[in-house]
């Protein structure tokens, strides 16, 4: 087959063969820079981009300005990795996989077919578990033993934040309800709220609303005096959570209609909101003080001593 630069003749010929010297070679060492070294290693623009395309296809975009520091920081931990001889199991990458898959719901052919649609084989999503297993690893053994939380910094962490561990006001309350027999007749409802109006007089004069809420009660708790329980707010119809938290202790509200029925509720005891102690909250503000403590500790090895253990160029 004769190729293009063959089917041009004279001086644009030899223009054409000069173009192709110039531009050719030009492309390539654009393409092949060097941006970074490790340990005299070099890492180029196109391993780069092509580690990217990969985060990409995995769904995991990097920003193209923390691009070059998160291929070089994972470069170091692989280093660190083979130096330290450390190695996932079979057993662990296969056991980290199952339950994943598990997770996830699907049988195997479901798995394969969405890690395909990530751009990732079986192999390449078990080299990437086994990658993963052993970085945490080299955590485990680098940082998370070095990383202690003493009582004293629960304790201060605790003071410093009890609002966050504040309890809700609550309230026990009694309660009439009063049915309406015939909901769409306006002299049935009348006549209801007239008798909820009744009762409440009669509570506010002296009577016991519990002798009351027994002996007239057609709701939940009249046998035991219309008792209904302890509620925070937020776990009381709306309405009756408003009348409810306006009263004193000893107080009955005016007549609520709620649905078919008029409801009269009695304040019988509030209690006051107060703080989860600190025993009862202990284990999770640990977790949350190791947590941020391991992530300094790690960034802290990531950005120092890591990078002191090997010599990191990047070139502009």
């Amino acid at each position: 087959m004769i190729g293009a630069a063959a089917m041009l003749h004279g001086p644009l010929r030899v223009a054409a063969v000069i173009a192709v010297l110039l531009v050719g070679p030009a492309r390539a060492e654009v393409t092949n820079r060097i941006v970074a070294t490790i340990d005299g290693e070099p890492i180029t623009g196109h391993e780069l981009r092509q580690w990217q395309q990969e985060q990409a296809d995995q769904g995991q975009e990097v920003p193209p300005d923390q691009a070059l520091e998160a291929l070089v920081t994972q470069k170091l931990l692989e280093k660190e990795i083979k130096a330290q001889g450390i190695t996932a199991r079979d057993e662990d990458v296969e056991r980290y996989m199952k339950e994943v898959q598990g997770r996830s719901g699907l049988d195997e052919a479901g798995f394969n077919k969405a890690l395909a649609e990530r751009g990732l084989t079986v192999e390449s999503y078990k080299a990437k578990v086994k990658g993963e297993i052993e970085r945490a690893q080299l955590v485990n053994k680098e940082i998370r033993q070095r990383v202690n939380v003493s009582q004293a910094e629960i304790k201060r962490y605790y003071d410093a934040h009890l609002t966050d561990y504040a309890t809700a006001d609550k309230i026990k309350v009694r309660a009439i309800f009063l049915r309406v027999p015939e909901p769409g007749d306006d002299a049935a409802v009348a006549a209801t709220r007239a008798k909820a109006e009744e009762l409440r007089d009669v509570a506010r004069k002296g009577k016991s609303f519990q002798d009351l809420a027994k002996q007239n009660s057609e709701g939940p708790g009249a046998a035991e005096g219309g008792e209904l329980g302890t509620f925070a707010r937020g776990e009381m119809e709306p309405k009756l959570e408003e009348a409810a938290f306006a009263l004193k202790k000893g107080e009955v509200s005016d007549p609520i209609q709620s649905g078919n029925a008029f409801v009269l509720i009695y304040m019988d005891e509030r209690i006051g909101g107060s703080h989860r102690p600190l025993e009862e909250v202990s284990p999770e503000i640990r977790e949350a003080l190791y947590n941020e403590a391991l992530q300094h500790r790690f960034q802290d090895w990531l950005s120092r001593e890591l990078r002191e253990r090997h010599h990191v160029e990047v070139l502009n």
